[in-house]
C-alpha cells in the first residue's frame, strides 16, 4: 500500500511539472498587434478557410491570418517541408527560409524565397504558426513585424 501511495504522489507531482500550456490567440490580439479593425474568427467551412486552422478575418470579411496550433514534432515537419514541384514546375517553396531569434525555443520564418508572410514558433512541446494572407499583388496582409508582436501574446500564454 505504502508503494501504491508513493506512486500516487509521483504522479500527481509530475502532472505539475511545468509544461506549455497549447497556443491560443484571440481576435483582440490581432486587433491590438495590426490595427485591423473588426477582427474575427470565421467558421471553417466560409469560403477562403483552411480546415485545422483558426481563419481570421477583417470587418470586411477578408481573412488576414490563420493560426495553426502544433505540436513539436509538427513544427519539425514544418521546418523540413520540401518544395512542391509537380512535372518539373515547382508550384510551392519550401517552408523555411530562415531562422528568426528572440522567440520561444525555436521560430522561423517561411516561405522561402523573397517574400515571408508565415513565422512558426516552438516552445517546448508546443508550437504554432502564424500565415498572413497576401494581397493580388503578393504583399502580406500582416507584416513580419506583426506576427512577432502576436507571437509574443501567444508565447506569453504558453
Amino acid at each position: 500500500m505504502r508503494m501504491f501511495s508513493s506512486l500516487v504522489l509521483l504522479a500527481a507531482l509530475a502532472s505539475r511539472l511545468p509544461g506549455a500550456a497549447p497556443p491560443s490567440l484571440t481576435s483582440a490580439d490581432i486587433e491590438k498587434a495590426t490595427r485591423l479593425q473588426g477582427v474575427h474568427l470565421l467558421a471553417a467551412t466560409a469560403p477562403g478557410s483552411v480546415a485545422g486552422r483558426d481563419n481570421y478575418a477583417d470587418a470586411n470579411g477578408r481573412i488576414v491570418l490563420w493560426f495553426q496550433s502544433l505540436n513539436a514534432a509538427a513544427f519539425a515537419r514544418a521546418k523540413a517541408q520540401p518544395a512542391k514541384i509537380v512535372s518539373g514546375i515547382p508550384v510551392e517553396p519550401k517552408l523555411y527560409h530562415g531562422p528568426v531569434s528572440g522567440l520561444g525555443d525555436e521560430a522561423f520564418d517561411s516561405p522561402d524565397g523573397n517574400q515571408q508572410h508565415a513565422l512558426y514558433v516552438r516552445k517546448k512541446d508546443a508550437a504554432f504558426g502564424l500565415i498572413s494572407n497576401v494581397t493580388l499583388t503578393n504583399q502580406p496582409i500582416v507584416s513580419m513585424d506583426q506576427l512577432k508582436a502576436i507571437a509574443k501574446v501567444v508565447l506569453s500564454r504558453m
